[in-house]
């Protein structure tokens, strides 16, 4: 037992995880800066977009939100590029920050992608899939943030819910 713990042993580890973490760097810098054309951001994003997407149509779905239009159409919004975007036909102070942060559910998938897929493919040698998970990784992790419109949507619901925490925390016998 004690030899897992070795500082030896720790460090073998860490240094293999290292170079995984140097390749989702890498990818996140590709992803962030390719600008220099619309459709090469929108495919290099994709499977992230749709995932981002995806996330608001379900919550919103099962929260009563009511999605009405989906598009993974990217368009211009005078100096930067709309990727994707879902609409809804009912937002309401229950189901708005929920809906607009469901993004936010991605970071525990690019975790998982991470410590089950991505460093076990590097372990085993297999550097192809290994780009590959670290791609979909990056994705995941970039495009798990909720854009400025998905923040403006929910800020007053989350607030409300934070109040609503707080006041029942505070009503709680200690």
């Amino acid at each position: 037992m004690s030899e897992l713990l070795s500082p030896r042993l720790l460090q073998a580890d860490w240094q293999r995880i290292e170079a995984s973490v140097y390749l989702l760097a890498i990818w996140i810098v590709v992803l962030r800066t390719e600008q220099t054309s619309a459709w090469k951001l929108a495919l290099l994003s994709l499977p992230g977009t749709i995932l981002h997407e995806l996330l608001h149509f379900c919550v919103g779905l099962i929260l009563g939100a009511r999605p009405v239009a989906f598009s993974l159409i990217p368009r211009r919004a005078g100096k930067r590029w709309i990727l994707g975007s879902v609409s809804f036909a009912r937002i309401t102070l229950f189901n708005a920050a929920p809906t607009a942060f469901a993004p936010l559910l991605m970071l525990p998938v690019a975790w998982v992608l991470f410590a089950d897929w991505m460093l076990p493919a590097f372990w085993a040698g297999a550097y192809g899939i290994w780009l590959v998970w670290g791609y979909l990784t990056a994705c995941c992790l970039l495009c798990s943030m909720p854009s400025w419109v998905d923040i403006k949507l929910g800020a007053s619901s989350a607030l409300f819910w934070a109040g609503l925490g707080g006041g029942i925390w505070m009503a709680l016998p200690s």
